[in-house]
């Protein structure tokens, strides 16, 4: 465990998660589709991901209010991708990465919150029960 450069907390790499350099929303321009090596593949594979990720993403910023379902604070009006959190992890339930209902806005601080502690928040907490009900987890 190492120590954040910016505020000195207990983190994994060089920053902890407020202080960690943030990235919009990728984009999927720019890959080489045609090359047909290993690595283009594994390269149009992740554009893709990120593709539908995004437009994921885009169609739940586009039906819900751009507030926090915890604090009800203002989240802007550009999505970045630190407001969307997947109650039930995209690695772990990959059969509910793209379901709306596992998808909960949280401000950025919010966010670091419960992924250091996935219990904090009790809206979070009854979502996950009824994500597994629904997924018979």
């Amino acid at each position: 465990m190492s120590k954040c450069k910016t505020c000195g907390k207990k983190c994994d790499g060089d920053f902890c998660f407020h202080h960690k350099p943030r990235k919009p929303l990728k984009q999927t321009r720019g890959y080489d589709w045609s090359t047909g090596s290993i690595e283009a593949d594994r390269a149009a594979n992740n554009a893709i991901k990120a593709l539908l990720m995004h437009q994921f993403f885009i169609e739940i910023w586009t039906k819900r209010p751009h507030k926090s379902e915890i604090s009800g604070d203002s989240l802007g009006k550009e999505p970045m991708s630190t407001f969307f959190h997947h109650i039930l992890s995209k690695e772990k339930y990959p059969q509910a990465q793209y379901d709306e209902e596992n998808i909960v806005l949280l401000t950025l601080e919010e966010h670091s919150d419960v992924e250091n502690d996935m219990y904090k928040y009790d809206l979070i907490n009854k979502r996950r029960h009824e994500l597994k009900i629904k997924y018979q987890l």
